[in-house]
């Protein structure tokens, strides 16, 4: 699971780059302001539509493993954190992808700037080891500090706050951005 969330890191920018920077620039953002719908359900909508995309995907890759059942006994503890574990780093990637993408018409810059702010969310946890009075709180902020415990096997409720906060705050953003672009239709 550690190599799908790096694969994750990867692939996750590029199936978001499109999801509002196209509209931006087909200029049928106008369309979407117009719909009967809020910005929230708008952005939610969006969102949930590419999470259930990747949820396919890692419903695949847990297949491996649980093919394993068959001969022999498995820790399903073990699989089912780092099953959530995966599944909360890639909701808070697929929510930075589609907050980068609400920035721009351009969706190359989309996908770039995604995946420099996910690969600096991923390399704190390196800054964090240095030893400086700030690491520790460079080592909070990265993403792998807090799913490395949940690919043991050990399941926190601060590791699983802290996807759901940054998951929600990207969404938040996402929503005040659109929500600005609205009021100047």
């Amino acid at each position: 699971f550690a190599n799908a969330a790096v694969l994750l890191l990867l692939i996750t920018p590029l199936i978001t780059m499109r999801v509002l920077s196209e509209e931006r620039r087909n200029r049928t953002l106008s369309l979407l302001f117009s719909a009967p719908i809020s910005m929230t359900e708008i952005i939610v909508g969006k969102y949930l539509g590419v999470l259930s995309f990747i949820l396919i995907l890692i419903g695949m890759l847990a297949l491996m493993p649980l093919s394993l059942l068959v001969g022999t006994d498995l820790d399903l503890g073990k699989l089912a954190a780092g099953l959530l574990g995966l599944t909360l780093v890639v909701s808070a990637f697929t929510s930075i992808g589609i907050f980068m993408s609400s920035l721009t018409e351009q969706s190359t810059v989309a996908a770039i700037t995604t995946f420099g702010l996910l690969l600096l969310l991923w390399i704190l946890d390196w800054a964090g080891s240095s030893g400086t009075p700030a690491s520790g709180l460079l080592a909070y902020l990265s993403v792998l500090h807090h799913y490395e415990p949940l690919l043991k096997g050990l399941f926190s409720s601060v590791d699983v706050i802290y996807y759901l906060l940054i998951t929600i705050l990207f969404l938040g953003f996402s929503i005040r951005r659109l929500d600005a672009d609205r009021l100047q239709h």
